[in-house]
């Protein structure tokens, strides 16, 4: 009778929960016939293409070494700076790659690696010595259907994860089943997450791994057993590095979270457990990034001497007979390296004014969030995440919530500062590509916190302008998956140029990436 009752119990619970299902279906939907490597299969950004060559040498050799094919020409005929970088490269796989911009490569050891974190190309090169090894698929002669796979195991699945996982999380704020689904659609759409879901990047799964470890805190925080809840603060703590390890950036996010458990309303001794697993899920992912990226630049904490290796890269001597710096940065740098007595003075320059150096600034933060790159000029739905952050604090929600809701708000302010300070560029296929890469990061983390703002009563006409802003990201977004990483990279990307780029996507090619 027990094991009868048992199987009653289990049979009467529904298999299937359709609202929690929706979203997640939804985005595999869209996605899976968006998909770059099915849509434009020899045409992958620069970013794109070097982090398949190398998973490509990981599965070969084993190492993040690329695999370079002697080049008939020099590497000054090439356009190389100090020998450090190049302007072209080929791949074992006999594929030329044009490097848009000066610090992709670098040289160490007298071999030549990808300018990323290796930590994306280690999880994809399981999969892809799977796909060769045990299923016989040559990288050389099945390279789409290769990049299409793990394109959909590296970014499409974990984005539709982390709509059910929106899904689940909107119980915080009360809502019914529908709501939820609609949430969690709504922030996949309306960040942007939906349009870089379709290319290999590390930017959208840094953002799911992010809403993954917050996740895990939201749960600990309402669990009337905190003994169990150990196990979730190390898993958050392993997502957290995660998405740093794929995204430096989000290790403002990281060590964000780590006050939030601070303010727990569990004992200090039990606090102070959690925040020492929370450190300690972190060790492993940071331990791998470590192992692969310490030998080549000596970093270890991820982002720390990445930025600084692009710096010397860019900016290193040129060879003879190239140009002069073109930039009043550069010429002061090239300044300094030249003996002393052997300087120019047509190559000293002064520093710019105070006024001309924060006009820049102020001109970078305006086309961070409303220039042709900006946040809200592409997604204005976010104005409601803010909304919700602020309905948080005004109400009587728990410190832990407060906390998370504030640190979506700081660790926003703390990625675009970094970017601002540094004055990173717009242009290029280094930049912002389609609205802002830099951004992924955090907007479905701010946005999720809409749903305490669609808790409250409304006006219709606040409804009729809440659905039009919602529309509006929601195109945005699914025009953005047509290319959100072109090979050519963006200038000034706005939708209106990208639906022209649909209609006439020949004669507007040039004027879409600012050429």
């Amino acid at each position: 009778m027990p094991l009868r009752a048992t199987f009653n119990a289990m049979t009467s619970r529904p298999m299937v929960r359709p609202w929690a299902l929706s979203a997640p279906v939804l985005v595999l939907v869209l996605c899976l016939p968006m998909l770059r490597p099915l849509r434009q299969p020899g045409d992958p950004s620069v970013d794109e293409a070097l982090r398949l060559a190398t998973v490509e040498s990981l599965v070969r050799s084993r190492s993040l070494a690329l695999d370079i094919v002697p080049q008939s020409v020099t590497a000054e005929a090439m356009g190389a700076v100090a020998g450090s970088e190049y302007s072209g490269i080929s791949t074992a796989a006999g594929r030329h790659l044009v490097l848009d911009e000066p610090g992709r490569v670098f040289v160490s050891r007298g071999q030549t690696y990808a300018n990323q974190p290796p930590m994306m190309a280690l999880l994809l090169a399981g999969p892809a010595w799977v796909m060769q090894h045990w299923l016989g698929l040559k990288i050389d002669e099945s390279h789409a259907l290769i990049s299409y796979v793990l394109t959909v195991l590296g970014v499409t699945i974990p984005v539709a994860g982390a709509a059910g996982l929106l899904y689940r999380m909107g119980r915080l704020f009360e809502l019914s089943r529908p709501w939820r689904a609609g949430l969690a659609m709504a922030v996949v759409a309306g960040s942007g997450l939906l349009s870089y879901a379709v290319v290999l990047n590390p930017h959208a799964p840094a953002a799911v791994l992010v809403l993954c470890a917050a996740a895990c805190l939201v749960h600990v925080s309402m669990y009337k057993l905190p003994r169990r809840g150990i196990g979730w603060m190390v898993l958050g703590g392993a997502c957290a590095a995660l998405a740093t390890a794929l995204d430096p950036p989000a290790g403002f996010l990281g060590l964000l979270l780590v006050l939030v458990i601070a303010t727990m309303r569990f004992p200090v001794t039990y606090r102070a457990g959690a925040i020492f697993a929370f450190l300690l899920g972190a060790t492993v992912p940071i331990a791998v990034h470590a192992i692969w990226a310490y030998p080549l630049n000596g970093e270890i904490i991820p982002g720390l001497k990445h930025a600084r290796f692009v710096m010397l890269a860019r900016h290193d001597e040129p060879p003879v007979g190239a140009a002069r710096p073109s930039s009043p940065g550069d010429a002061m740098l090239a300044s300094e390296q030249l003996p002393a007595g052997e300087a120019d003075a047509d190559d000293v320059i002064a520093p710019p004014s105070r006024w001309l150096t924060f006009g820049k600034y102020a001109d970078w933060v305006w086309s961070a969030f409303v220039g042709s790159h900006g946040i809200f000029s592409h997604f204005p739905v976010m104005i409601l995440g803010i909304l919700g952050v602020l309905a948080v604090m005004h109400r009587h929600w728990p410190h832990t919530v407060k906390m998370l809701a504030g640190a979506s708000i700081v660790g926003a302010v703390l990625v675009i500062s970094s970017y601002a300070s540094s004055l990173s560029e717009w242009r290029g296929g280094g930049g912002a590509m389609f609205a802002s890469r830099w951004f992924v990061v955090f907007l479905p983390f701010l946005l999720f916190w809409a749903g305490a703002w669609l808790r409250r009563s409304h006006t219709p006409l606040v409804w009729t302008a809440t659905a039009m802003v919602f529309a509006f990201s929601t195109v945005v977004s699914l025009v953005g998956m047509t290319q959100p990483y072109p090979p050519d990279g963006y200038d000034k990307y706005t939708p209106a140029q990208a639906l022209q780029r649909l209609v006439h996507p020949d004669t507007t090619r040039d004027a879409i990436a600012g050429r």
